[in-house]
């Protein structure tokens, strides 16, 4: 089963038009649309054999062309160079660019200064857990031909005190120092 595009989860659903991105619910299907749809465009124009735009004329991962678009120091693809729209302590995910920087193997491995290819990469492994991993080379933020082909699998973390299940990724939590976590509803 593929991992959720946004919490790396597993994910039984997958968008109904383009059929290349899984999602574990509606909700993270839906949370992804916004940076989707255009790219859903063009994938679907590419399986029906239609013409599409050149892949050096938009966004990788959200299909813009238009705006200024930059290349990507890790792996040399196209992406929106959209640092300027992001504002400071918002963890907004409206940016390509910082994204793509932040939150993907792709560019951690490559800002590591790690050798060969971040799938195979042991540093990269040896510095993140598994759920963490798996959504580092599975989310949103990367290229779809550039997903981790086999990422690990992993058991989801549960709060300390009330045992319901935490996504890491997407849901807010704090870590306790005996080293357990707490769900948002606990830390209150």
């Amino acid at each position: 089963m593929a991992n959720c595009a946004i919490c790396a989860h597993p994910a039984p659903l997958q968008c109904s038009a383009c059929h290349r991105v899984a999602y574990c619910s509606p909700e993270h299907q839906q949370l992804a649309w916004k940076k989707h749809k255009k790219l859903c465009k063009i994938l679907q124009k590419s399986q029906r054999g239609e013409p599409t735009p050149d892949p050096e004329s938009y966004c990788g991962l959200c299909g813009k062309e238009d705006g200024p678009l930059r290349t990507t120091i890790c792996c040399g693809k196209i992406i929106c160079d959209d640092y300027d729209k992001y504002k400071m302590f918002s963890y907004s995910n409206e940016s390509c660019s910082r994204n793509h920087d932040r939150y993907t193997s792709c560019c951690y491995h490559h800002n590591e200064g790690h050798d060969g290819d971040w799938k195979t990469c042991e540093d990269c492994e040896d510095d993140h857990e598994e759920e963490m991993r798996a959504w580092y080379g599975t989310n949103n933020c990367n290229f779809l031909d550039d997903l981790h082909p086999d990422p690990p699998s992993f058991t989801p973390k549960k709060c300390s005190q009330c045992n319901k299940m935490i996504k890491l990724n997407s849901e807010a939590y704090s870590r306790l120092p005996t080293g357990g976590i707490l769900c948002q509803s606990c830390l209150r």
